[in-house]
């Protein structure tokens, strides 16, 4: 069987007699003429006037999207883009880092292409910089609303990105671009401390804490429009969808829900491999493919996480100082704890809730350093499948029935 690991793909080698199950996404065939599907979205949106008609009169706009972490936005940011010169606003291009690492110049470059880094000031969010952001007020939950003040500097607020299930806020897109994608620090880590609450799983907005928290955040900040590609398995552009910013999100979300929904199949060793770079790029990414994991393994099993992390760890040193030197029910008891709560503490309580609550061994498959790094934790890590497979029969036994989850980061296990 083949399983994408890092920038290549693992022959991997399974019993066909104990495999209960692959789940993986729904094969779909991406649209051509992107950018004609783009533009037809503009002047057909759901929920909303054609983009021309918000722009009329307005001098500046601000357009929000994604970082590397996701597909390539520029085929939806270009018509869009030209547009706005068209009836003469000034455009900006601000990139929803959240609390992932910054990019090189070189990687915005190849992330916008050419025509947009060369025609548009291209913006970076930096969650950290205290200088750059504006409180608005406080959501129900007590999170606050910090946000970047470009948001309050334009006359119009555009979305571009991808939409996909979200691991824990039900799915990516709309809301989420602007908490936590452009939002202070303390804001993200608040909104995301609501994961210890019932609802925080993939595929779920009504009754998701962070989604709700979200999208009461963005409802009273700026925001007109989002332009928003369904993707497929294979980041190919199955769908275009514009328009108002809450009711179009909410259209693509169903149309990805149909794509990445799968019946749950237990098994004794789950083996999860959330997609490749980068989707594993680092250990915060990885990490994603856990969450279905944990969805189909049995009590007492094991699951055996292939994730390159050739970037590291890819947060905080609390995800290091956490997972290497507290013990999981430590981490379990400490995570409750609001004030000390952050991103790194998160990527730790999702290591050591598997084996607290079920009893289920966790396997890294990794590379060498990060493996050195985990060595002594109760995370199990290793450099092989063939030894990951070990440890997880030696956990449950040489029989043990196996599920295998292809792309896992997207996947909804009902």
């Amino acid at each position: 069987m083949q399983l994408e690991y890092g920038t290549g793909i693992l022959d991997v080698p399974i019993d066909r007699n104990r495999l209960l199950a692959i789940l993986q996404p729904k094969e779909t065939k991406g649209i051509e003429a992107i950018g004609e599907k783009v533009e037809m979205s503009l002047e057909t949106p759901i929920g909303s006037p054609p983009l021309s008609e918000i722009l009329k009169g307005k001098k500046s706009a601000l357009i929000l999207t994604v970082n590397f972490t996701r597909p390539s936005p520029r085929a939806l940011i270009k018509p869009i883009a030209d547009l706005c010169r068209r009836m003469k606003l000034n455009v900006t291009i601000l990139i929803a880092r959240g609390r992932h690492r910054s990019m090189t110049p070189e990687e915005i470059k190849n992330h916008l292409g050419d025509d947009l880094v060369n025609q548009y000031p291209v913006l970076e969010h930096d969650p950290f910089d205290e200088a750059i952001h504006r409180e608005i007020g406080r959501t129900s939950r007590d999170v606050p609303i910090r946000v970047n003040k470009a948001l309050f500097e334009n006359d119009v607020i555009l979305g571009t990105g991808i939409i996909e299930p979200s691991y824990l806020c039900g799915f990516s897109g709309g809301r989420k671009l602007l908490v936590p994608g452009i939002s202070h620090y303390k804001s993200i880590d608040l909104n995301h401390y609501l994961l210890l609450e019932k609802g925080a799983t993939p595929g779920l907005l009504d009754g998701n804490p962070l989604s709700e928290d979200s999208e009461e955040a963005a409802r009273r900040l700026p925001y007109h429009w989002i332009t928003y590609s369904v993707v497929g398995a294979e980041d190919q552009v199955v769908e275009v969808i514009s328009g108002d910013p809450f009711k179009a999100h909410r259209y693509a979300c169903e149309k990805s829900r149909a794509i990445y929904t799968c019946q749950r199949k237990k098994a004794d060793i789950v083996i999860s491999s959330p997609g490749g770079y980068p989707y594993d790029c680092d250990l915060v990414q990885g990490k994603k493919g856990l969450i279905p994991a944990m969805e189909t393994v049995k009590p007492k099993g094991a699951i055996l996480l292939l994730a390159d992390c050739r970037e590291g760890w890819g947060a905080e040193s609390t995800f290091r100082e956490w997972l290497t030197g507290l013990s999981p029910e430590e981490v379990m008891r400490r995570v409750k704890d609001r004030e000390a709560f952050s991103l790194g503490a998160h990527g730790a309580y999702l290591f050591a809730k598997p084996l607290v609550e079920m009893g289920v061994k966790v396997i890294l498959m990794t590379n060498p350093e990060m493996a050195k790094d985990l060595k002594g934790s109760r995370v199990e890590a290793v450099t092989s499948f063939e030894k990951g497979m070990e440890i997880a029969e030696k956990h449950t036994n040489k029989k043990a029935s196996i599920t295998v989850l292809k792309k896992s980061r997207r996947l909804i296990i009902v």
